[in-house]
């Protein structure tokens, strides 16, 4: 059974988890699952999609890397809960 692609926000969101999972400063996840939803599902987005997630990525790549206090609680907060379903539920909650 084919599976529909993902919308462009579900693209876009897959693209910033992945960088606040990626994070050292975050606490790095397992990235695995996500990065294979994009790699899957890069071939079905439309070009300004896929230059949309790439900057959402590194802007949310920078933003976890230099987070401390209460916007690195915050985003910790946001790959944990938003993140979850791209990143794996077990992962996420550690």
């Amino acid at each position: 059974m084919l599976t529909p692609a993902p919308t462009d926000k579900q693209f876009v969101e897959a693209s910033r988890c992945s960088a606040l999972a990626a994070s050292e400063n975050l606490g790095k996840l397992d990235t695995s699952a996500v990065d294979a939803f994009l790699r899957n599902s890069a071939a079905e987005q439309k070009q300004s999609t896929r230059i949309e997630a790439v900057t959402k990525m590194n802007n949310a790549r920078k933003k976890a890397d230099s987070a401390n206090g209460n916007a690195k609680l915050k985003l910790i907060a946001e790959r944990d809960q938003v993140c979850a379903p791209f990143i794996g539920a077990a992962q996420a909650s550690r």
